[in-house]
């Protein structure tokens, strides 16, 4: 069984993309759609960027940017209006790492 989590891209042994999946579609959990592009998703919202596009511009090495923008993307842009989904302890930090698995495995 270890040579088969070994064997896994590295977004899918952080966290579980099934489940932030849920996360990001999940009106009571992170509710990513209600602002961002993804597929697969009745009406997905369009304030903020596609997350398809957005996650194809991030390499393994810049996972911790990712996890920091779901965390409080203030660090980034003192005026979003992206809520800092861990500082206000919306999502747990198993959920923002399930969460960036879900967008990494998003990359083309």
């Amino acid at each position: 069984l270890m040579f088969m989590v070994a064997a896994l891209p590295a977004w899918a042994q952080s966290g579980n993309v099934a489940k932030g999946r849920k996360v990001a579609t999940t009106r009571k959990l992170g509710n990513c759609v209600a602002c961002h592009y993804l597929p697969k998703v009745e009406s997905p919202g369009d304030i903020g960027p596609s997350l398809v596009e957005a996650m194809q511009e991030y390499t393994m090495a810049d996972r911790g940017d990712v996890v920091q923008w779901i965390t409080d993307a203030r660090k980034f842009n003192p005026h979003t209006i992206m809520p800092p989904f861990g500082t206000n302890k919306i999502l747990t930090s198993e959920q923002i790492e399930d969460l960036v698995s879900y967008l990494y495995s998003l990359k083309k």
